[in-house]
């Protein structure tokens, strides 16, 4: 690991727990001082999420300069403009008499010893199924000036509005497995937890044994698709401490359970060991941890900190014939699947299983492209 890295995760570690070096040995941070810290620190820190947390701590290390203080006080402003934006969504949809969970965000910000130095992205609202077009309209109407950039009958996971640079992403349903079987297990477990939704300040969020389902599998699609980020891993890591906080009966149970039927056990395995390794969650506290998934962990963090996502990119455009289309699909999800094995091979043959499991049930309901009930 680079020496930029290795001081990155030692500051992180220190802002998350109080302690100068948790987990992979570390390097005390007394050993260099804040006019002697790398520039590409913060080039990093800015790159995985986590920009504001790791330059408070530099400050705390004797290093006030402007430019940090700046990255702090525009993650606060950030904060307070879309939580104006929140609150604004979420009364509306309430007086339209639609029950609204919160995903992500500031939900999962409430776990960090400082929730406004976490960085925050979009807005996150679940509405499920039946709620979904009334809600994408409630919207319509409480933010008439906002830009629509897609239409609710058009997405699967989401209907989009753009407020200015907010984005309110409402979800019909939280996540999107491509597989119809694991697609079944998961609507199941969502439909539970959404029921069971905790009321957390003035919001609801979803039951903590499913969030962290969701947090994790949420990082991973990213890390398959788009290059997920430490922020995220972070998010996961910090919504496990508070529910061993919380003494939450049945975690480890639920997890293994509900891992194994949906293949992501061993992807699981892979960031339970960073998070112990490298962010300094106690091992008694990771649910389901094994220190000999090592080497595939660390090949999974080299992906997240050069930015780098697991599949590579497809710039032929998808034929319009329906069997030649059925091919080149087959095609790019081989190409994913070769990457994805050099991490996680088990999860690699599941992809193949899944384009055909997804095309047969196409097949049969007579569609060709995604559409959902």
């Amino acid at each position: 690991m680079k020496i930029e890295e290795r001081i990155y995760f030692m500051l992180l570690r220190r802002a998350l727990w109080g302690e100068e070096s948790v987990g992979s040995g570390g390097v005390p941070i007394g050993g260099v001082g804040a006019e002697t810290l790398p520039a590409s620190v913060m080039t990093l820190a800015m790159r995985q999420g986590t920009g504001a947390i790791v330059a408070e701590q530099i400050m705390k290390s004797g290093e006030a300069s402007a430019a940090l203080k700046m990255i702090c006080g525009r993650n606060m402003m950030q904060r307070e403009r879309l939580m104006g934006v929140l609150k604004k969504a979420w009364k509306a949809l309430e007086d339209a008499g639609i029950r609204p969970v919160l995903l992500k965000g500031f939900g999962l910000a409430e776990n960090y010893p400082q929730p406004d130095l976490r960085q925050y992205g979009d807005i996150d609202i679940f509405v499920g199924k039946e709620a979904y077009h009334e809600g994408a309209k409630v919207l319509r109407e409480a933010f008439p000036e906002a830009l629509h950039f897609d239409e609710e009958a058009e997405y699967f996971k989401h209907y989009n509005l753009l407020m200015d640079d907010i984005s309110i992403e409402m979800h019909r349903v939280s996540a999107a497995f491509s597989h119809p079987r694991d697609a079944r297990i998961y609507d199941e477990l969502e439909s539970a937890a959404m029921r069971e939704a905790e009321c957390q300040q003035w919001w609801r969020a979803p039951e903590v044994k499913f969030n962290i389902l969701f947090v994790f599998f949420h990082s991973w699609e990213h890390w398959l698709s788009e290059g997920a980020c430490i922020r995220q891993i972070v998010d996961l890591m910090m919504l496990i401490k508070s529910a061993r906080e919380r003494k939450i009966a049945g975690l480890d149970e639920y997890l293994e359970k509900n891992l194994k039927r949906l293949h992501l056990m061993r992807v699981w395995k892979l960031y339970a060991y960073v998070m112990v390794q490298h962010l300094g969650l106690k091992k008694e506290d990771c649910p389901l941890y094994d220190g000999s998934v090592g080497e595939a962990a660390e090949k999974m963090l080299r992906r997240v900190l050069e930015g780098k996502d697991a599949a590579p990119k497809e710039e032929e455009k998808a034929p319009k014939n329906v069997i030649l289309r059925k091919m080149y699909t087959l095609r790019v999800r081989i190409r994913e699947a070769k990457e994805i094995a050099k991490v996680e091979p088990g999860y690699a043959r599941h992809m193949i299983a899944t384009a055909f499991a997804q095309s047969w049930e196409r097949f049969k309901l007579g569609q060709n492209t995604r559409k959902w009930e």
